[in-house]
């Protein structure tokens, strides 16, 4: 069990002694201090006192719901399902057949094995999917996949109708259940880190005076400032020693002075991506510098590419904002940046076709592109110059991969088929910066601006900044 409790035994206890974590609702359920999550979670949750008591009435508010273990029941709550489907899902899991390919959990036979999430996945793939904009059908769908109310209002929350419809509703099922399960991935792994850095303080203090360096239950070192106090709403959680290690993973949150400044760069193209941060995991590697680029990859069938990951900017911060805010209003307890990477003009311009390539709406180059690629066709002579390129600036679409399938050909793909953010009569089609994900794609990025690539936290006060501008459906 020990391997698959997401909370580290040293770390759990440490948390306990301080008052950051205490028993929830189940037994296989614990309730932890939101300023302990992960490495965003201080200063996404600063205004937050680390000295509310469990039994006090703000406890819902400083406090969130997890459970013991990564594989459990609590688990299929957490990720967005309903008492009854989680209950379902559980007991297949827990009375798994004999034969056929075995759970994560077994003893490897060397074969096949199903892990808990594609587990969970597998649950929808019968589904019948919705890509029309019918509401009522899309609640009957969501209802049919067994997701709870709540995270049904998430996902069909009418400030983001715009964007929800751009997909099917199975697309969003898939993508708020992966992103959920991702933030408790990345809950495990920054408690593992607490723990080794618990570790790491306690050899000191026995090396220090003495000893033996392992503290008892009671003892065990203040990581966070070194002292024996733990209630003090200033006090820096290991989260912070987490960001201080990774560069480009800093203090600043979304909408901080920082992350205003790095919207502008003279001489510098600045690009944005707004996704869930439990899905970037391994961008960085230990020591803190860029590991792997390819955690940002877009996967095909997309807008430039049936069969190829491409990387996804946009050079609208709006953009990128909007998506953030759809996946921090659909996220549980989940951290959600905006990337931010910053590219000189100057090596764009010394991109010369077929290297570059600009394509944009109504062209007819544009719609048959994006009609090819979401249907995964062959690409005729004329349009393999942007499976060539290493950087590709373009339009960017809206609507299902399915709504693509049911045209006969490109020349149906209409105005409905473009994404465009903004107010109302000023909201022009939303442009792209997509990059080969081939090496010299990689390469390009590296060399010019992504070792230096900064993630902004988007935290709870933008999203509710974000939802009283935007009060009415859009």
């Amino acid at each position: 069990m020990s391997e698959h409790t997401i909370l580290a035994p040293l770390d759990s206890a440490d948390l306990y002694n301080r008052g950051l974590l205490g028993p929830g609702r189940t037994t296989g359920s614990h309730r932890l201090h939101k300023r302990r999550l992960n490495r965003f979670s201080d200063e996404e949750n600063h205004n937050i006192p680390l000295n509310v008591s469990l039994s006090s009435p703000a406890a819902d508010d400083a406090f969130a719901l997890i459970p013991v273990a990564l594989i459990s029941y609590e688990t299929l709550v957490y990720v967005g399902l309903s008492e009854a489907k989680a209950t379902e899902l559980w007991s297949q899991w827990t009375n798994w057949p004999a034969q056929g390919p075995r759970r994560e959990t077994d003893p490897d036979d060397g074969g096949l094995v199903v892990t808990f999430k594609d587990f969970i996945i597998g649950s929808f793939e019968n589904q019948v999917d919705i890509a029309d904009d019918n509401s009522q059908e899309w609640r009957a769908c969501l209802n049919r996949c067994g997701i709870a109310v709540d995270v049904q209002n998430a996902i069909m929350d009418p400030r983001f109708k715009y964007l929800y419809f751009s997909q099917s509703c199975l697309y969003w099922v898939n993508d708020t259940i992966k992103m959920r399960y991702a933030g408790l991935e990345d809950i495990q792994k920054s408690s593992r880190e607490r723990e080794m850095q618990l570790r790491r303080i306690a050899t000191r203090l026995g090396d220090n005076q003495g000893g033996s360096g392992h503290g008892g239950r009671q003892g065990g070192p203040n990581i966070a400032t070194g002292s024996s106090s733990s209630t003090n709403q200033g006090q820096r959680s290991v989260s912070g020693f987490q960001q201080q290690n990774t560069p480009g993973i800093g203090p600043d949150i979304w909408g901080s002075t920082s992350a205003i400044a790095a919207r502008n760069a003279p001489g510098h193209t600045v690009l944005f991506k707004g996704l869930d941060q439990g899905r970037i995991a391994g961008l960085f590697d230990e020591a803190g510098t860029l590991d792997r680029i390819s955690t940002l990859l877009s996967s095909a069938p997309s807008d430039f590419s049936g069969t190829r990951s491409l990387f996804y900017f946009t050079p609208d911060y709006k953009v990128a904002v909007y998506s953030a805010a759809y996946a921090k209003r659909r996220a549980n307890c989940e951290s959600v940046v905006i990337v931010c990477l910053c590219i000189p003009n100057a090596a764009i311009k010394s991109l010369s076709a077929p290297d570059i390539q600009h394509i944009y709406w109504p062209s007819n180059e544009w719609k048959e592109l994006i009609w090819r690629c979401r249907t995964v066709k062959s690409l005729p002579s004329h349009l393999r110059k942007y499976r060539q390129a290493i950087l590709v600036i373009g339009t960017v679409s809206r609507k299902p991969d399915s709504v693509y399938n049911a045209m006969n050909s490109w020349q149906q793909v209409t105005e409905s088929c473009l994404l465009r953010v903004g107010p109302s009569g000023q909201n022009n089609p939303a442009v792209q910066y997509v990059f080969s994900g081939e090496e010299e794609g990689c390469e390009f990025l590296i060399e010019n601006g992504a070792r230096n690539i900064r993630v902004f936290p988007y935290p709870p006060s933008e999203l509710e900044t974000w939802l009283a501008a935007n009060s009415s459906s859009n």
